[in-house]
């Protein structure tokens, strides 16, 4: 019979663990790359995973749920990432690793490097690209990460020993890894979820206060929903997130409003010809994406 795998990690600290951090506690225990998952959080939300079975253990602190711990993952709103490190870094083992699940990584990393000292060079910065219009511990899954990309972000002060140990991390909870520079990373993420976030929310307002709102909501198909789900999403989470990636999704946006005013022209125009060919040129990048 084949002996059992060690466990990567001895013990794992949450720092969050809501939609995202209770799903990497809990995809950490159901892989066994962990044999002890701790958590961390404001309110009642690591009461609420442990009594889920998310976590093995509840901590009323963050130096409670660091001590002792050879990773440590923070899964809060960025706004609160600044606080953690600082909160974290004179807990940490002296080889313990950390990683994050923010939507952004420049300020990120900038608040590990102010924050963390020595322990800098083990901060390996990720983004798993996985969600829901769900949140907080109740919306935590397992299998979140299946099959999912996780973005992992080196920066010029990590080993290569630490960025392949959390790559690993990330492969055991089932994601597929890539690798981007933390600036190429924030042009990236405004242009496929940052800006798009924010042009739903837009058009959600625009529509609910519009000339008929009540039919809308009545006669909508699915195409609406599709194109609008992403609009349920936290309406803080993603304040927060815009603000942070501001001059990229700003980028973004413009790029958007020359697309815009061009398409307007044309429709003004009664342009069909020129209306054809750039859906046809649009429709081709989307059907590339799958």
């Amino acid at each position: 019979m084949a002996a059992a795998r060690e466990p990567a990690f001895r013990r794992v600290a949450l720092l969050g663990v809501g939609l995202i951090g209770g799903s990497v506690a809990a995809a950490a225990r159901a892989s066994g790359c962990a044999d002890h998952v701790a958590g961390h959080a404001t309110g009642d939300d690591a009461a609420q995973a442990l009594a889920l079975g998310l976590i093995d253990s509840a901590c009323a602190s963050v130096a409670e749920a660091v001590r002792g711990a050879d990773l440590v993952v923070l899964a809060a709103p960025v706004p609160a990432l600044p606080g953690l490190f600082q909160a974290l870094a004179p807990h940490l083992d002296t080889a313990a690793l950390i990683t994050d699940c923010a939507s952004t990584k420049t300020s990120t990393v900038a608040a590990a490097r102010e924050a963390l000292g020595p322990a800098f060079s083990r901060f390996v910065p990720a983004h798993p690209i996985a969600g829901s219009e769900r949140h907080g511990p109740a919306a935590a899954r397992a299998d979140l990460f299946q099959r999912a990309v996780a973005v992992v972000c080196p920066h010029a002060g990590n080993s290569a020993a630490a960025v392949a140990s959390i790559s690993g991390f990330w492969r055991a909870i089932g994601a597929r890894v890539v690798e981007l520079d933390p600036a190429r990373h924030d042009r990236v993420f405004a242009e496929v979820s940052h800006w798009p976030h924010a042009l739903v929310f837009a058009l959600c307002a625009a529509i609910a206060r519009g000339e008929c709102p009540d039919d809308a909501l009545r006669m909508a198909g699915a195409g609406l929903r599709d194109t609008t789900r992403i609009g349920a999403s936290s309406p803080a989470l993603w304040a927060d997130i815009l603000l942070d990636n501001r001059e990229p999704v700003l980028r973004s946006a413009a790029a958007f409003q020359t697309e815009l005013e061009a398409l307007l022209a044309d429709l003004r125009d009664g342009n069909r010809d020129a209306l054809i060919a750039r859906f046809d040129a649009a429709s081709a990048w989307r059907r590339a994406l799958g």
